[in-house]
């Protein structure tokens, strides 16, 4: 039983580094916002689990100290990773997600208390997904004063081209269309 519990739980840990690699180096991730969070509980949970069955081993002992001081590190410089740590694991994070089509999905996410929310559009890709684009409110500011992603309450993907996705953000008031380059994930025209 001790066996199974340990393979499980080292393919849930390979799974989890190989998420946070290819999303790190290719912004690639599973399908879906939940998954990642998903993924990570139940790594998480697994740890747990690990560390009560074999209690009486000196590693479980060092790995449940190396969670908690880890945990307590991320509090130390003002709660910065503790907070993208809580952002990122929970839903608390996202603020929008709407499907665009059978291809893409879009997102506004935050993941720190420091910085403002951003737009990544997301194209699927069967169980996993690929971010092609993300675009902050500084890239929207340096064109208009006026227009922040974190106010956007809808968008709507208004046409796609083989090089161009273009986008229109509805802030209740006058719309702002984004028109962004698929390979360079840049955004190249600004309408409002």
């Amino acid at each position: 039983m001790k066996k199974y519990l340990l393979k499980i739980y080292l393919v849930l840990s390979l799974l989890l580094v190989a998420d946070i690699a290819a999303y790190f180096f290719y912004k690639i991730s599973l399908r879906g916002y939940y998954a990642d969070i998903i993924l990570f509980w139940l790594w998480f949970l697994g740890s747990i689990t690990v560390i009560i069955v074999f209690w009486k081993k000196i590693l479980a002992k060092l790995f449940l100290g190396a969670i908690i001081l880890a945990l307590i590190l991320s509090m130390a410089p003002m709660g910065l990773l503790f907070y993208a740590f809580i952002l990122s694991s929970t839903p608390f994070g996202l603020w929008m997600e709407k499907d665009l089509n059978k291809d893409y999905r879009a997102q506004i996410v935050s993941y720190s208390v420091m910085t403002p929310p951003w737009l990544q559009i997301i194209e699927k890709k069967g169980l996993i997904e690929k971010q092609i684009i993300q675009c902050t409110d500084s890239e929207l500011r340096d064109k208009n004063l006026d227009v922040s992603i974190r106010n956007s309450k809808d968008l709507i993907l208004e046409k796609e081209t083989d090089s161009t996705i273009t986008l229109t953000l509805f802030y209740g008031g006058p719309n702002t269309t984004l028109t962004f380059d698929k390979a360079t994930g840049k955004l190249i025209r600004f309408d409002k």
